[in-house]
């Protein structure tokens, strides 16, 4: 991985962090003085210092990347891995995904074919180097020689700030991109793309970004693919859709959970045995359309069953937010009588107006039996809905 830094002109910029901006000659000697034989645990900030202690770690004996309230160790057998992530634990456990240099170069050049970004686009980093979403943006940089700007933390002002620096690629979760729009909206200027994904992305949000200036592909992927597989392609009209990336095939089995096959796949999680087939079977629930667009339609370890029928929590809380609450969540609390009621867990807004108008979009069972008002809703740190959290916040019990 280190011969990606060699092969750039050494004066060319690498990462810009406030008014300061290493080269990457400058970078590959920060890399090189902190590469490590053996594998090495990094809780990496925002920032260029833990950057290079990233890219250090990977080019050497591998790295365990964590975030907060996830323990791991060194000494653990990488099984040949340059990168151990892990998932969000939105839905479960968090489990660490054993990445190949291999998929680490396989999704990169996917990613540069399909989006069309080089050595002259800069990429906005404002999400943490522990998930895929932040160390994502640095591996593809550094593999085209293109350039990144660090941010401490994501804000709409820091964001706004470096996009009309110079930003020209960006990539955020659908809360993130909402925050920007109110914070400014726009019009912007000079972005190439503008990558959407993470979580479900709200009806309308698409074309409000794109009446600011915002050229917004969805995209979809994972911890275990190093990112996205499929998004939408640059250029065409919007679209809540995304095209497979070269190399990645889809498909979708029985039970509608879509599957990857593709160089990216992590062949397995820590301490696990190598999967067994080419194919990895994802926990999300999508449709393959005639001309090849993948649409995700949520995932199917969130769907709730009451009085024997499915509920998709997500499709529930698209309609309850297009009738005027903006932030929702939708669980499941168990009942003895119908398996699991359906609970809206909101910050504002008013159910007695929505509720009526809500059932001229929805099948009856899908309608919340209760609503709970809470100050916020629960995220992850990538701004998915936690709803084991949630589930707490509504009465229930998430164990």
């Amino acid at each position: 991985m280190i011969d990606w830094l060699t092969r750039v002109d050494p004066q060319h910029p690498f990462l810009r962090e406030a008014d300061r901006v290493y080269t990457y000659g400058e970078s590959l000697r920060e890399v090189d003085r902190r590469i490590r034989r053996e594998p090495t645990v990094v809780r990496p900030s925002l920032d260029a210092s833990s950057v290079f202690d990233c890219l250090a770690a990977m080019c050497g004996g591998g790295g365990v990347f964590v975030g907060p309230g996830v323990e791991a160790s060194a000494a653990e057998d990488l099984q040949g891995a340059a990168a151990v992530l892990f998932t969000s634990g939105s839905s479960g456990a968090p489990k660490g995904a054993r990445l190949t240099l291999m998929n680490l170069e396989t999704a990169s050049r996917a990613s540069a074919e399909h989006l069309g970004h080089g050595s002259d686009d800069v990429w906005l980093l404002a999400m943490g180097l522990h998930h895929v979403a932040g160390l994502s943006i640095v591996v593809r940089s550094a593999y085209i020689g293109g350039s990144i700007r660090v941010v401490s933390r994501f804000t709409p002002a820091t964001a706004v700030e470096a996009i009309r620096a110079d930003v020209t690629m960006v990539s955020v979760a659908p809360t993130m991109l909402q925050q920007l729009l109110d914070h400014d909206s726009g019009p912007y200027e000079g972005l190439r793309a503008v990558l959407v994904g993470g979580g479900p992305i709200p009806n309308g949000l698409l074309e409000r970004a794109v009446d600011a200036g915002l050229p917004v592909l969805p995209t979809y992927g994972m911890t275990e693919t190093f990112g996205q597989v499929a998004t939408l392609k640059p250029g065409g009209p919007v679209a809540y859709a995304t095209h497979p990336l070269p190399g990645v095939e889809l498909r979708t089995d029985v039970a509608g959970r879509i599957a990857v096959r593709s160089g990216q796949v992590s062949p397995g999680y820590i301490g696990e045995p190598d999967r067994e087939s080419d194919w990895f079977t994802t926990g999300d629930l999508g449709e393959i359309r005639s001309d090849g667009t993948l649409r995700v339609l949520g995932r199917a370890d969130t769907v709730i069953v009451t009085g024997g029928e499915n509920v998709d929590p997500e499709r529930v809380e698209n309609e309850i937010r297009a009738l005027g609450i903006p932030e929702v969540v939708v669980v499941g609390l168990p009942d003895k009588v119908w398996g699991s009621l359906l609970v809206a867990v909101y910050t504002k807004g008013s159910p007695t107006t929505v509720e009526p108008l809500l059932s001229e979009r929805l099948p009856r069972f899908m309608i919340p039996s209760r609503w709970v008002q809470v100050s916020g809703i629960p995220t992850t740190e990538l701004g998915k809905p936690d709803r084991s959290a949630a589930v707490r916040l509504a009465g229930g019990d998430d164990r």
